[in-house]
């Protein structure tokens, strides 16, 4: 499992979901140049066009530098466009496979609470204050860090940790998360959708779509909803998107494969792999 602050707890952050197109040499170059970044959550190279996909928060006037100053100056890059992130509909907090009965999710974990990562301030939420500040910075330098471990680094006991960490997951501060390859449940085809709906459909849609065992993450970005998917095959995924297309107000849903991967809720790749808990890549990320 891992565990990491809101990024909207600790300073005042927009979620974005940012498009870096490259000559295809470069792809995970970038990629990689961008998975070590901490401000970056999830990053996919696409099959559809010579691209990286990254969900990532900034603070608004970062946004120019980073684009312009640092992003652009990597060599390969050709094209960039970053839009806001509305709303999440689904978080892979929330993804429910058909593995499991809606049952015995619940009973290993409460549903999530994903307007919370876009509504942390509209909600009233206070920023952290400065021992919780610590705690999260130790979270968000190790997300599989144990109770044990948290508990010397703030000087406090096990017990004090643990009550920390609940509140702080339950204020919407703290997500916790299995960080895994679908593949490894049974789940292979990863792809991202984007799915165009008539404004008056658009919220309707995203919940229907947030309800699919198919939808890892789906989110309101500039008006479209995105779909990160995960199947047990391509059949599976066409009938996802038949499904999908039919439902009232969906008026077109696009599909491109994920072709790689270079960060899963903020654990960097190595090698093109995921690193194991205990591993030291893992820590350094």
């Amino acid at each position: 499992m891992q565990s990491f602050p809101s990024p909207a707890a600790l300073a005042p952050v927009d979620l974005y979901m940012l498009r870096v197109t490259a000559v295809p040499s470069a792809v995970s170059t970038i990629g990689t140049w961008l998975a070590e970044r901490p401000d970056t959550h999830w990053i996919s190279a696409l099959s559809g066009a010579s691209e990286c996909i990254v969900e990532l928060f900034l603070e608004q006037e970062a946004v120019g530098p980073f684009l312009y100053g640092e992003l652009a100056a990597l060599e390969g890059v050709r094209d960039l466009s970053l839009e806001p992130i509305f709303e999440y509909y689904r978080t892979v907090s929330g993804w429910r496979p058909d593995v499991l009965t809606a049952e015995q999710y619940e009973a290993l974990s409460p549903s999530e609470l994903p307007h919370f990562a876009t509504r942390y301030a509209e909600l009233g939420k206070s920023r952290l204050d400065e021992p919780n500040r610590v705690f999260a910075e130790l979270l968000r330098t190790n997300g599989r860090i144990t109770i044990e471990e948290l508990a010397a680094g703030l000087g406090v006991s096990k017990a004090t940790a643990s009550r920390r960490l609940e509140a702080l997951i339950a204020d919407g501060a703290v997500y916790v998360r299995a960080v895994l390859d679908p593949a490894s449940l049974g789940y292979p085809v990863e792809g991202l959708l984007t799915v165009r709906a008539e404004a008056r459909a658009l919220e309707a849609a995203g919940r229907y779509i947030a309800d699919l065992p198919g939808t890892r993450w789906a989110a309101n970005v500039s008006g479209r909803i995105l779909v990160q998917t995960a199947t047990r095959s391509l059949a599976e995924l066409r009938g996802m998107m038949d499904g999908i297309a039919a439902h009232p107000g969906v008026t077109g849903v696009d599909l491109s494969l994920v072709a790689g991967i270079f960060k899963r809720s903020t654990v960097a790749y190595r090698d093109g792999k995921l690193p194991q808990p205990g591993d030291e890549a893992s820590k350094a990320s």
